[in-house]
């Protein structure tokens, strides 16, 4: 069954792409929609400004949660542990990856563009008319 969560769910992020990614400021949870990229078995990757507060919110508490979810309420959620990186091998990478981070940053090298990773370590999947999380591990 692990197999098939992690299939399925990485189908779903691929599909949609924006999932909303939940934070903590303080005693504060803070929501906000992210285009993610899901890179290899369990990681998810996003650029973000430096100087956001969802890079200082993370940087603080590195616990995270994704959640993804199209018109017919087939929904993923994702919890792990974001690192925030300037990593220019992986800003290269990305940018490489992602050709509409072009229109955010000024190339890999901008001081502004930062990568956060999720390493993710539980997944619920639930596809529409069911009532169950089906659910995976690492």
């Amino acid at each position: 069954m692990g197999a098939d969560v992690i299939e399925k769910a990485k189908a779903l992020v691929e599909e949609i792409m924006a999932g909303d990614l939940a934070t903590v400021e303080g005693r504060q949870p803070r929501v906000r929609p992210i285009a993610m990229k899901w890179i290899g078995e369990r990681e998810l990757w996003f650029a973000t400004a430096t100087d956001s507060r969802k890079t200082a919110q993370l940087e603080g508490n590195p616990a995270v949660e994704v959640c993804f979810s199209d018109a017919q309420w087939n929904h993923v959620r994702l919890s792990g542990r974001a690192t925030v990186t300037q990593n220019d091998g992986d800003r290269q990478k990305l940018f490489d990856m992602i050709e509409e981070l072009a229109h955010h940053f000024d190339g890999p090298s901008d001081p502004n563009y930062t990568l956060v990773k999720i390493a993710i370590a539980h997944i619920e999947y639930m596809g529409a008319g069911t009532h169950k999380y089906e659910v995976h591990d690492f």
